[in-house]
């Protein structure tokens, strides 16, 4: 808004110091006409918080604004004393992350509106890339602005913008591993682990492809193409074709095992089960890779 001269933005913290904001959000600052406080929360705000917001919003006017960034709010919660309160003067405004097989629709637009040109292939990889994280993918958007401006963003331009910058990312080592390049592979495994990467960040990543690998093995047991099967996720061509070739090297019970197998790192990282996490990892990979070690996951 052209007419606010001065913004404070406010982190909400476990002990935060509502007074302190109360007796602030009252004062002027000399330099200013317009002032807004931002407030955001990370989580629901609590007793004290609750009256405090209140308190606050009752003291809004044209010259005293307030953003007020809330997490997701329920059914039950709108309906507290303290909610309708807090919106009885105020303008709610609910905004939802786009789901999984709208995000690349989202980013193909969020980039014609900052008139950057993707590719489709380009434009899935960024989406299956940032996982959703809305921010990660406005920075690359952002990026891309700054070092392509005018030019068609192809994949492998797009590809030079989200490479870990220890040149390997996790997402180049699970490809190499559903492309049968099992060494290449394992070869990142133990840069990352040099380079002390949370094994979460592979953990994550490594089930959800296995889980697809899982669920196109499935899809082609019941009679549907593979590449169909893959039609309603968001992945580029060149990656579904990678999943489609993993998928025909190994049998639906052995990708059935590496999903429970999965679960078990997870609960590994988590401290409720023994073992050496970064072995566990490259088993999976030389698995996908293709190579016949899988009786070693029952």
């Amino acid at each position: 808004d052209a007419g606010v001269f001065e913004r404070e933005i406010v982190d909400v913290a476990d002990k935060f110091n509502w007074n302190d904001l109360l007796v602030s959000s009252g004062s002027m600052s000399l330099f200013s006409e317009v002032k807004l406080t931002d407030i955001r929360f990370s989580k629901m705000p609590t007793k004290e918080a609750q009256t405090a917001l209140v308190e606050l919003v009752e003291t809004a006017d044209a010259e005293n604004l307030f953003l007020i960034r809330l997490p997701k709010v329920e059914k039950r919660q709108k309906n507290t004393k303290w909610f309708k309160a807090l919106i009885k003067n105020a303008k709610m405004q609910e905004l939802w992350p786009p789901k999984p097989y709208e995000f690349s629709g989202w980013l193909q637009k969020r980039a014609t509106q900052q008139n950057i040109k993707l590719d489709r292939e380009a434009c899935e990889m960024l989406a299956e890339q940032s996982e959703g994280n809305l921010l990660a993918a406005k920075q690359t958007l952002d990026k891309l602005n700054l070092l392509y401006p005018e030019q068609v963003i192809d994949c492998e331009k797009m590809a030079s913008v989200t490479a870990d910058s220890a040149r390997y990312s996790v997402f180049m080592c699970l490809d190499e591993a559903l492309s049968g390049n099992g060494k290449r592979a394992v070869r990142m495994l133990h840069k990352f682990k040099q380079e002390s990467v949370a094994p979460i960040s592979i953990v994550v990543n490594l089930t959800r492809e296995i889980e697809l690998c899982q669920k196109t093995s499935l899809a082609g047991l019941k009679g549907e193409n593979p590449m169909q099967a893959l039609s309603k996720t968001y992945l580029w061509d060149s990656k579904k074709r990678m999943i489609v070739s993993a998928v025909n090297r190994l049998p639906l019970v052995i990708w059935q095992k590496l999903v429970v197998r999965c679960a078990f790192l997870d609960r590994m990282i988590k401290g409720q089960e023994q073992g050496d996490i970064w072995q566990e990892i490259e088993l999976c990979l030389w698995m996908i890779s293709g190579q016949k070690i899988w009786g070693r996951t029952s």
